[in-house]
């Protein structure tokens, strides 16, 4: 529902249309480099045309959050238990977000359950990030590369984007 509401107000933040190779490069920067490596700058443009239509939506999610990233929490865990507040960190959790929500959304495959957990506390803080270098629960396992952040870090993301996004159209 995070990403929902993020989207909703991107689509009337953004209107401005995107290439298809620069659709490709924001939604599957590996796979641009893969194509650009293998069959150069043609090859990315051939394939971006064939598949731009399915590339749009997260790059105008990502887009959005960027332009609008809220400060980092003032109280925060120890740097270790903390989500990095730089912009490619934040853009490569907010594209494995988006493809979890792709996933929930149209292969009914929930989201990591450990990202739904409750923080750990960390200096007094909740944790941003899970701890450790990887999570058992329900059954499963993952690796702290699945789970970038943690649900309360990534509302704390949205709200404050959202708010920054609402006092921007202020035009008093």
């Amino acid at each position: 529902m995070f990403v929902s509401a993020i989207e909703t107000a991107a689509n009337h933040w953004r209107k401005k249309e995107y290439t298809p190779v620069e659709k490709l490069h924001a939604s599957k920067p590996e796979l641009e480099k893969k194509l650009d490596e293998h069959g150069g700058p043609e090859l990315v443009k051939i394939v971006a045309e064939d598949i731009w239509e399915y590339m749009g939506a997260t790059k105008k999610f990502i887009d959005f959050v960027l332009e609008f990233l809220p400060p980092p929490p003032k109280n925060r865990p120890k740097e270790v238990d903390r989500h990095s507040w730089d912009e490619t960190e934040i853009k490569k959790t907010l594209g494995k977000i988006y493809g979890y929500r792709s996933d929930a959304l149209h292969g009914s495959r929930a989201f990591p359950a450990p990202m739904c957990m409750p923080p750990m506390i960390s200096d007094g803080y909740p944790t941003e990030v899970p701890m450790g270098l990887s999570t058992s629960t329900l059954g499963g396992v993952w690796v702290r590369e699945d789970i970038p952040i943690l649900l309360h870090t990534f509302e704390y993301i949205v709200r404050g984007a959202l708010l920054k996004w609402w006092a921007s159209l202020n035009r008093y």
